[in-house]
């Protein structure tokens, strides 16, 4: 877990994280922080601030959903001009010969610019004339150049009246994530959740080591395979006998064991009962794929036809979901957003209070679902998410 400033992130309760999914990344961090979240702030469309009541240094790991986190130390008040206080604070971790850099999020081209003067000649000023600043592209420097360049970068927001300022003290380990993705015998299709994606729907169902995952429509075992490599059990079912020979190939690539790690087999998720031997399961993670691929943005009528077609076989998965969870377990599930050619957009709604279901809501921020998510390079269809909680 590569930690570039651990101290740093023991100076402040008060943490800048950017996005990786939009709302559905500050869902997934209220959820993991749950109980430690006092405030839940997006000032910007890029980036989330997490006032916490403890430490959280130790559980950053488990979060997927964000690319960056930094203590704020400058959180509110003032502007460009009055960032020179913050350069003490970089002081502390800069070198001569340091790479240094300032992401900039929701700033307009003239602020970050008199940002970025301000803080490179109080460096100078300090006596460290030999470090060099990074010129990112988009004022923006990823994650990965971070640990390649060996950089201190700095993280710099509009937030209240002023612009919040911390140095990036962690970033996530993506290097195994994306190995998954790319390096198992069957590979993902352009539409497939990414790993990330998988392990940030997986977080909202909170379960603990060992404990029982169900992915109903699982194709090609994205979800389960991200599940795995949390240590939990994997049950999947596919209507397809094909699909279920490749979660199959991708879990025993993994070291993944039958029966020791997962149960995998055909079956259909409106019948789950009867797939699952009448046993409950800690939680459900899934995406059903019910949508045809789209070379153009469909007509709305056309859209709202497709989704209403498919939404039936939600509500009757869903049905067996909920007859499937233990109490207190949680469904996650993944729902169609469509773009169409009239500038609309046409979602799956889900309506779960006749089953006993009710909406996951962690706090301290109040979501209205389905929850989106936001920087998709998907087209016309987008997703959104559903976390649904059954009562203790």
């Amino acid at each position: 877990m590569p930690f570039i400033l651990r101290k740093a992130l023991k100076e402040s309760n008060q943490l800048g994280m950017v996005l990786a999914f939009g709302q559905l990344s500050v869902l997934e961090i209220c959820s993991v922080f749950h109980g430690a979240a006092l405030k839940a702030e997006t000032p910007c469309e890029r980036v989330a601030v997490l006032q916490t009541d403890r430490q959280i240094t130790d559980d950053l790991g488990r979060i997927a959903g964000i690319h960056k986190c930094a203590p704020l130390t400058m959180a509110e008040g003032g502007g460009p001009a009055d960032a020179r206080e913050f350069v003490e604070v970089l002081c502390r971790y800069l070198e001569e010969k340091s790479n240094f850099a300032v992401s900039g999020y929701g700033l307009d081209a003239t602020e970050y610019e008199a940002l970025v003067r301000v803080l490179l000649d109080g460096i100078r000023d300090a006596g460290l004339r030999k470090v060099r600043l990074l010129r990112p592209r988009n004022n923006e420097l990823l994650s990965e150049d971070i640990l390649k360049r060996e950089a201190l970068d700095v993280m710099a927001f509009p937030y209240h009246d002023g612009i919040a300022l911390g140095p990036t003290a962690w970033v996530p380990d993506s290097t195994s994530m994306r190995s998954r993705g790319v390096g198992r015998p069957v590979p993902r299709s352009e539409i497939s959740l990414s790993p990330r994606l998988a392990r940030t729907l997986i977080n909202l169902a909170g379960l603990q080591s060992g404990e029982a995952l169900l992915d109903p429509f699982c194709g090609s075992g994205t979800i389960l395979a991200e599940a795995f490599t949390e240590s939990l059990y994997c049950i999947g079912f596919d209507s397809s006998a094909a699909r279920v020979h490749e979660t199959v190939r991708n879990l025993r690539w993994l070291g993944a064991l039958e029966g020791t790690s997962f149960h995998v087999r055909k079956g259909d998720a409106r019948d789950l009962k009867r797939s699952l031997r009448g046993s409950k399961v800690d939680g459900v993670v899934t995406e059903p794929v019910l949508l045809p691929a789209f070379e153009a943005r469909p007509k709305t009528a056309t859209a709202e036809e497709l989704v209403n077609n498919a939404g039936e076989v939600y509500s009757r998965a869903l049905d067996s979901m909920a007859d499937s969870v233990r109490r207190g377990g949680r469904i996650v599930v993944v729902v169609p957003v469509i773009q169409t050619m009239d500038g609309e957009e046409v979602v799956l709604s889900l309506d779960a209070r006749d089953l006993g279901l009710r909406l996951y809501q962690p706090g301290p921020v109040g979501f209205e679902y389905p929850v989106r998510l936001s920087f998709e390079t998907t087209r016309w269809v987008r997703r959104a998410v559903y976390v649904f909680e059954s009562p203790l």
